[in-house]
Protein backbone atom coordinates (compact mmCIF):
# COMPACT_ATOMS: atom_id res chain seq x y z
CA UNK A 1 0.00 0.00 0.00
CA UNK A 2 1.10 3.74 -0.89
CA UNK A 3 0.02 7.01 0.18
CA UNK A 4 -1.51 7.07 -3.90
CA UNK A 5 -3.23 3.94 -2.91
CA UNK A 6 -5.19 5.74 -0.27
CA UNK A 7 -5.49 9.26 -2.03
CA UNK A 8 -6.62 7.72 -5.36
CA UNK A 9 -9.27 5.42 -3.23
CA UNK A 10 -10.46 8.13 -1.12
CA UNK A 11 -9.81 10.87 -3.48
CA UNK A 12 -12.94 12.67 -2.27
CA UNK A 13 -10.81 12.92 0.87
CA UNK A 14 -7.96 14.58 -0.67
CA UNK A 15 -8.95 17.18 -3.17
CA UNK A 16 -7.58 20.27 -1.23
CA UNK A 17 -4.50 19.99 0.70
CA UNK A 18 -1.11 18.26 0.62
CA UNK A 19 -2.09 14.81 1.29
CA UNK A 20 -0.34 12.18 3.13
CA UNK A 21 3.20 13.14 3.88
CA UNK A 22 6.10 11.52 2.64
CA UNK A 23 7.46 11.26 6.22
CA UNK A 24 4.51 8.73 7.30
CA UNK A 25 6.22 5.59 7.95
CA UNK A 26 5.13 3.08 5.64
CA UNK A 27 3.88 0.78 8.40
CA UNK A 28 1.31 3.13 9.32
CA UNK A 29 -0.27 3.42 6.05
CA UNK A 30 -2.82 0.35 6.78
CA UNK A 31 -4.50 2.59 9.70
CA UNK A 32 -4.47 6.08 7.71
CA UNK A 33 -6.30 3.58 5.09
CA UNK A 34 -8.39 2.49 7.85
CA UNK A 35 -8.98 6.16 9.07
CA UNK A 36 -10.13 7.49 5.55
CA UNK A 37 -12.51 4.61 5.34
CA UNK A 38 -13.94 5.41 9.05
CA UNK A 39 -14.25 8.98 7.86
CA UNK A 40 -15.93 7.85 4.73
CA UNK A 41 -18.52 5.87 7.20
CA UNK A 42 -19.24 8.46 9.38
CA UNK A 43 -19.92 11.12 6.79
CA UNK A 44 -22.77 11.32 4.72
CA UNK A 45 -22.66 11.51 0.94
CA UNK A 46 -24.70 15.10 1.31
CA UNK A 47 -21.79 16.33 3.76
CA UNK A 48 -18.81 14.76 2.36
CA UNK A 49 -18.25 18.55 -0.13
CA UNK A 50 -17.15 20.04 3.28
CA UNK A 51 -14.70 18.02 4.54
CA UNK A 52 -11.13 17.02 2.88
CA UNK A 53 -7.75 16.23 4.27
CA UNK A 54 -5.25 19.07 4.58
CA UNK A 55 -2.40 17.15 5.96
CA UNK A 56 -1.55 14.05 7.13
CA UNK A 57 1.76 13.83 8.62
CA UNK A 58 3.93 12.01 11.34
CA UNK A 59 4.91 14.60 14.16
CA UNK A 60 6.94 13.77 16.87
CA UNK A 61 6.26 9.56 16.32
CA UNK A 62 2.35 10.11 16.41
CA UNK A 63 -0.03 10.89 13.67
CA UNK A 64 -0.80 14.38 12.91
CA UNK A 65 -3.61 15.78 10.43
CA UNK A 66 -5.03 19.03 9.70
CA UNK A 67 -8.56 19.26 7.89
CA UNK A 68 -11.38 21.61 6.77
CA UNK A 69 -14.96 20.45 8.56
CA UNK A 70 -17.72 22.05 9.80
CA UNK A 71 -17.67 22.39 13.49
CA UNK A 72 -20.81 19.91 14.12
CA UNK A 73 -18.23 17.12 12.98
CA UNK A 74 -15.48 17.86 14.80
CA UNK A 75 -16.16 15.91 17.77
CA UNK A 76 -16.50 12.41 15.43
CA UNK A 77 -13.29 13.13 13.56
CA UNK A 78 -11.03 13.54 16.43
CA UNK A 79 -12.54 10.33 17.75
CA UNK A 80 -12.03 8.85 14.56
CA UNK A 81 -8.37 10.23 14.56
CA UNK A 82 -7.62 9.26 18.16
CA UNK A 83 -9.10 5.67 17.83
CA UNK A 84 -6.55 5.31 15.10
CA UNK A 85 -3.77 7.02 16.85
CA UNK A 86 -4.16 4.79 19.67
CA UNK A 87 -3.30 2.01 16.55
CA UNK A 88 0.04 2.94 15.49
CA UNK A 89 3.24 0.60 15.87
CA UNK A 90 5.15 1.96 18.99
CA UNK A 91 9.01 2.86 17.15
Amino acid sequence: MTPGDITTRYAWQFRGGRGIDHCVPPQWLPIVAELCNAIEEAISVADRPAFYWLDIKEKRGTIAVDYVAPANMTDTIEALIEAASVKLPVE
